[in-house]
């Protein structure tokens, strides 16, 4: 099934090499569940080449979707290893048994402390995507690092009994939780994988849908959602927020003049310089055409006040003739709306737009607030 979804952004995720994973881990499970019909060659060397084979590429394809480099140089030489081994032992299949559950504990040991300790989840747009992703991939770990311990201690008993027992024919007593637990780790582990690449592509296809395609900015429904969030917020802790509400000034006059190429590089500029006016805690949309919002979260209206007008001359940005792309001088009018406890998000944003309508009204390049 995986190979029958897959997509080009299989590749960015990670999740074309675990395909190339789980073919090369059903190959191995293949040819060992033919042992005694086949023969050693196919049995023992190719049938543990392919297995590690399949550990590598699960390594890589974990990496892969964390954003973490890979040596491939060492993977390879424990892939030839394994295999020499294999055709060493021959049909005392307990030797390769031992070496490799010390050489694959240590690679699902590996897995698992890069899942635990690194955020893959930078794309969820919501602290609950947020959360869902970061459970999903702690879970994955734990059963990592579990199986990390599993197959050594599995390895330390062989050992300990000789590389000459045949534990395929010892008592089931000690063979079915191993193997049980085996089976739903290749159950769980893939489903965890497909799940995380699931989440991160929705988390994606989400961040997408709420930012302005133009400018990077978040947009009118992402204002919105943030809007009903800040009023849930205020009425349970009271605390006042701001909302202002910001007007490129005479932009159609730029349009008219450059051109709407122009245009555009005035509005990418101005976005960029909107946003690194901004504390961190502010949240900046493109409320559409050349108008912008920014939500001042726990902002009473005298710090809006002074906000404002430091952004607004943080904004102010002067002509770039001599550029590759000139871009002209900019300014920008400001109108604040402070919320009260019956505010509703429409009664927020008409107050801010009629502090604004007097900003521009009384010359532009300037801050009004509603009273």
């Amino acid at each position: 099934m995986l190979w029958v979804a897959r997509s080009g952004d299989d590749r960015r995720n990670g999740l074309r090499t675990w395909t190339l994973a789980v073919t090369s881990q059903g190959l191995a499970y293949l040819l060992l569940a033919n042992a005694g019909r086949l023969p050693v060659l196919a049995t023992a060397v190719l049938a543990n080449a392919a297995g590690a084979l399949s550990v590598a590429l699960f390594f890589v394809a974990i990496r892969q979707f964390l954003g973490l480099r890979v040596d491939a140089r060492w993977l390879v030489a424990m892939v030839l290893l394994v295999t020499a081994v294999a055709a060493l032992a021959g049909a005392d299949y307990a030797g390769a048994t031992i070496f490799n559950g010390f050489v694959y504990g240590l690679l699902q040991v590996l897995n698992g402390l890069a899942l635990w300790r690194r955020s893959a989840t930078a794309t969820a747009t919501t602290a609950t995507s947020l959360w869902q992703m970061h459970r999903v991939q702690r879970a994955l770990a734990l059963l990592y690092l579990l199986m990390g311990l599993v197959l050594p201690l599995r390895a330390t008993a062989l050992l300990l009994k000789g590389t000459s027992y045949a534990y395929l024919d010892g008592p089931l007593a000690w063979q079915e939780p191993i193997y049980v637990f085996g089976l739903l780790f290749v159950i769980a582990t893939n489903l965890g994988f497909v799940q995380l690449c699931k989440m991160r592509a929705e988390a994606e296809v989400r961040l997408q849908a709420m930012s302005d395609e133009l400018t990077g900015l978040a947009n009118r429904r992402a204002l919105d959602e943030a809007m009903a969030q800040a009023l849930t917020g205020a009425l349970h802790t009271q605390l006042p927020f701001a909302v202002l509400m910001v007007d490129v000034d005479h932009f159609k006059a730029i349009n008219d003049r450059f051109g709407h190429h122009t245009g555009d590089l005035t509005l990418i500029a101005f976005a960029h310089a909107l946003r690194a006016g901004l504390r961190a805690q502010d949240l900046c949309f493109r409320y559409g055409g050349e108008e912008f919002c920014v939500l001042l979260p726990d902002t009473a209206a005298d710090i809006a006040l002074l906000l404002a007008e430091r952004l607004r001359q943080h904004v102010a940005l002067p002509a770039r003739e001599n550029a590759d792309e000139p871009i002209p001088a900019v300014t920008a009018s400001f109108g604040i709306a402070v919320w009260q406890p019956l505010d509703t998000a429409d009664a927020l944003f008409g107050r801010a737009d009629r502090a604004l309508y007097r900003a521009k009204k009384t010359g532009r390049n300037r801050v009004e607030i509603d009273p």
